[in-house]
């Protein structure tokens, strides 16, 4: 048992069982933060055999980690604050994460013309901003930590107000409640989402978007999450805090989940078996990891060498080669000609001729960015992992 495990005194903050399955030598790699940022070795990443969450152990030294992490946060740094786009489609036509989410929303959950909408964690508005355009007769919230971004927010149409300060806090009678990026943060997740049925109308939904983390291996470093969520887990902890599920899906957003639910008076909580088969797939994901860090680790020696993406894996691959990327690679308009970790951002099209490129992704989504930059750079040697 390593000094970390040992020290953390691993339970799980989920279900509470204390016979989890550690990620061997996990605690030995660097990590970053989920703004983007290097971080220090540490951690425990861990299955509980009894709920099936994969898990960063929580105990007093994630609890300071994470808050010296959110002290510091700079929300999409690498594009001055802009949300970061997704590619979706065969050509990789560039869309808000958020209006993406909305749109989607609108087009499988009819939608009334009017309604409460709270948006817990908030940030600077991104999702605040997509519901004002599609849903102009919907009054907003957000709901943050701090009043850092108020004013952003508060400006936005639509948005009545931004609430701040304690969950239990918060006025009721919403008619839908949203969790963007940010169940993955929270220990007890399913104690949250109970909480939050207080602040619900009968009958109103509940919309939630985590990291895919059986498609995105990468994001099992961040430091400050502490729930690594499949698709299957994410379905029973939101059925076990006592909402119907209207739908879950993995293909809005692409290495993302997205899950609608409806408050329904009189319904029990559904009590689903571990699906300890995906949670498995996610523990494995540290095995990938280490795989990849050993094939970047013999580009990364050779001259040209860059990484496309200026996000968690890019950053996290960079820390991992000891910062040997010469440059990063990005389609997003509003990061590239700016740096990242002090290194240049590319356009695709502005790649050194004979580069070598490590793409930062699932192989699915690799293989499709491949795709659209061989088109652009061809003499460019792109590889995935």
């Amino acid at each position: 048992m390593s000094p970390n495990l040992a020290e953390a005194a691993p339970r799980c903050h989920h279900c509470g069982q204390t016979q989890l399955r550690p990620a061997l030598g996990y605690e030995q790699a660097q990590r970053v933060t989920s703004d983007c940022k290097p971080w220090r070795a540490g951690g425990v990443l861990a299955l509980c055999p009894a709920c099936g969450l994969v898990q960063t152990v929580v105990g007093p030294r994630w609890q300071a980690e994470a808050e010296e992490i959110y002290a510091a946060y700079t929300i999409y740094h690498q594009s001055g604050g802009r949300e970061q786009p997704i590619f979706a489609g065969p050509a990789g036509a560039a869309q808000a994460r958020s209006e993406a989410i909305i749109q989607a929303l609108v087009a499988h959950t009819p939608m009334p013309a009017r309604g409460r909408w709270l948006d817990v964690g908030c940030g600077n508005g991104a999702l605040l901003r997509a519901c004002g355009q599609a849903l102009p007769g919907w009054t907003l919230f957000g709901s943050e930590v701090n009043d850092k971004y108020r004013g952003v927010v508060e400006a936005l149409p639509g948005v009545e107000r931004l609430l701040t300060g304690p969950l239990a806090g918060l006025p009721t009678g919403f008619d839908l409640i949203s969790l963007v990026h940010v169940l993955e943060h929270v220990p007890g997740p399913q104690a949250l989402l109970r909480d939050l049925a207080g602040h619900l109308n009968p009958g109103g939904r509940l919309l939630v978007e985590v990291p895919d983390c059986r498609q995105n291996p990468f994001i099992l470093m961040v430091a400050d999450h502490c729930s690594h969520f499949s698709l299957g887990m994410l379905r029973r902890v939101v059925a076990g805090a006592g909402y119907k599920l209207l739908h879950a899906t993995e293909t809005w957003v692409p290495k993302e989940i997205t899950l609608v639910a409806q408050l329904t008076p009189g319904l029990s909580a559904a009590s689903e078996g571990p699906c300890l088969g995906e949670s498995d797939q996610v523990l494995t994901g540290w095995a990938t990891l280490q795989a990849i860090v050993n094939q970047v680790a013999l580009l990364a020696a050779q001259p040209g060498f860059g990484i496309f993406g200026t996000s968690i894996a890019a950053t996290w691959l960079d820390a991992q080669t000891g910062g040997r990327a010469q440059f990063f690679v990005d389609e997003d308009p509003h990061r590239v000609g700016q740096e990242h970790l002090g290194r240049p951002i590319l356009a695709p099209a502005t790649v050194p001729a004979e580069a070598k490129v490590y793409l930062a992704l699932p192989p699915a989504l690799a293989t499709r960015v491949a795709q659209r930059l061989r088109a652009a750079r061809p003499s460019v040697e792109l590889v995935s992992p």
